[in-house]
């Protein structure tokens, strides 16, 4: 709810996505959590566009179009002070990520297994470090940052990391220094997302959410434009390990939150 207030207003968003796994394969988390809060959010009347790498530009793509929303979405150049550039561009009210990795303390990239998956992942975080330093030096007006995770390895997890430092060696390990201004951590990310749009319409008072049956369609688009399972790494219908009847579940689980009184 806490981030669903604060994109109250949002007039210019980006939505950064895309986790790509060895050996280079984009996950079946992050692309629909992430269509589904940018239809959103354009349907309250902001102007979004989606930035990602190359591998998972197919399956975010293909779930917009699921959604009949317009399928263009930017490749991230890998080009020294890309981040600066497309913030200036594009100038963002806000800025939103959605299950993709943010370094660790080493400077590396890493998996929930502790792979390093840096070569597969451009440094989309330099973003959020750009737009946090921006407002630390007060040299301009800095867009609300948010990020959605579900595994202390992504972008965002930076506000948690002492908390999540603790529960292990191999989370302090992996553990995202990029912080936001709002995290929200969920089971998974597309969750995550899927509880934001259900803020925003118990805020709005108007149907923003989808429905499991369009859920099913969203995780089934995603693999075949190329996405796998995070956790299985298999090019099945389903997302980190959960079949697509759970996450549809949960859609619905979350509509009956949005509609309840009170």
């Amino acid at each position: 709810m806490a981030a669903a207030r604060a994109l109250a207003g949002a007039e210019r968003v980006i939505i950064v996505t895309g986790f790509n796994v060895p050996p280079g394969l984009p996950e079946t988390d992050g692309p629909p959590g992430a269509a589904v809060l940018g239809r959103a959010l354009r349907l309250l009347g902001a102007r979004v566009s989606y930035v990602t790498d190359r591998s998972p530009a197919d399956p975010l793509a293909a779930t917009l179009q699921a959604l009949d929303e317009p399928a263009e979405v930017d490749v991230y150049p890998d080009l020294p002070g890309a981040a600066r550039l497309l913030l200036e561009r594009e100038n963002p009210t806000h800025l939103i990520s959605i299950e993709r990795p943010g370094r660790c303390r080493s400077g590396d990239y890493l998996s929930a297994r502790g792979e390093s998956v840096a070569k597969w992942n451009l440094p989309l975080d330099d973003l959020f470090l750009v737009a946090h330093a921006q407002r630390k030096k007060a040299k301009r007006a800095a867009p609300v940052t948010i990020a959605i995770g579900d595994g202390g390895n992504e972008i965002g997890m930076g506000s948690a990391r002492a908390q999540l430092a603790r529960s292990g060696p191999l989370m302090a390990r992996i553990a995202s220094v990029v912080p936001v201004d709002h995290l929200v951590v969920a089971g998974t990310s597309n969750w995550g997302a899927y509880g934001v749009v259900a803020a925003l319409e118990r805020l709005h008072e108007r149907l923003l959410l989808h429905t499991g049956a369009i859920e099913h369609q969203l995780i089934a688009r995603c693999v075949a434009a190329g996405a796998v399972d995070g956790l299985t790494r298999r090019s099945e219908s389903t997302v980190d390990g959960l079949g697509a009847e759970i996450h549809a579940g949960i859609v619905e689980l979350l509509h009956a939150a949005a509609r309840r009184p009170g």
